[in-house]
């Protein structure tokens, strides 16, 4: 009940808590593409491909570290990349059950005007006997609007073989807003939406592939319907 580099850097997944750490640092890389960028279940790239990479280090001790990016194209501004700075500390308590707790500084670049929507996020995630997740994350000043946000999760992962089968729900809610511009649908009683998500993975080598099908409750006014994604990851040992 342990964690990999190559798990970390898909830290948006529960996925990422199935696996094992090694008994010694390492630090490692990824590079690979996604046939379209989707966020707590909002598109990020109105159904266009993205680039995507990261670096990570994770050491015995249970902490670890790094940088995951990603090509953003959004309707309402210019951003071109998110970045994520991440930190935390993973550990194992008995055979049954491991916990997570890390933070996240969110930065996107490409448009000035969009300098102030960098972000801050807590959170914390346990892992039981490597199949079921509860998670929960939290920020004071979601995308620069001086509002809160939580997100609380529920996922499970069933391993058939060589490939690994997620299944994913998520709510996502303001936290004491009334203010329809930071409410969803223009409706100021509609503070949260729920996301759904079945994904598929298989890792080849040095390969990671992922088939993702995303969904939520959000109306047309968002790029959140059904949608999947296909994705490739290529990890690189550089520690």
């Amino acid at each position: 009940m342990v964690l990999t580099p190559r798990a970390l850097s898909r830290l948006s997944s529960f996925a990422a808590l199935c696996f094992t750490l090694n008994a010694h640092a390492d630090l490692s890389a990824n590079l690979g593409i996604t046939s379209e960028y989707v966020r707590d279940g909002i598109s990020e790239t109105r159904g266009k491909p993205a680039l995507q990479g990261g670096i990570t280090y994770t050491d015995d001790s249970g902490l670890y570290g790094g940088l995951a990016s990603s090509g953003m194209d959004r309707d309402d501004d210019h951003v071109t990349y998110e970045h994520a700075l991440f930190a935390g500390y993973y550990q194992p308590v008995g055979d049954y059950l491991a916990f997570d707790v890390f933070a996240t500084r969110y930065l996107f670049v490409g448009d000035r005007e969009q300098d102030g929507t960098a972000y801050s996020e807590g959170g914390l995630r346990l892992l039981l006997d490597n199949s079921l997740m509860l998670g929960w994350r939290e920020t004071g000043n979601y995308m620069g609007s001086q509002f809160g946000f939580r997100s609380l999760e529920l996922g499970y992962t069933v391993q058939l073989g060589e490939f690994s089968l997620e299944f994913f729900t998520a709510q996502h809610r303001w936290l004491e807003v009334d203010d329809e511009d930071y409410n969803f649908e223009e409706d100021t009683s509609r503070d949260d939406y729920w996301q759904f998500r079945v994904g598929l993975d298989r890792t080849y080598g040095p390969w990671d592939y992922r088939l993702t099908l995303n969904r939520t409750n959000l109306g047309s006014a968002y790029d959140a319907g059904t949608s999947i994604q296909f994705g490739i990851q290529r990890y690189f040992n550089l520690w």
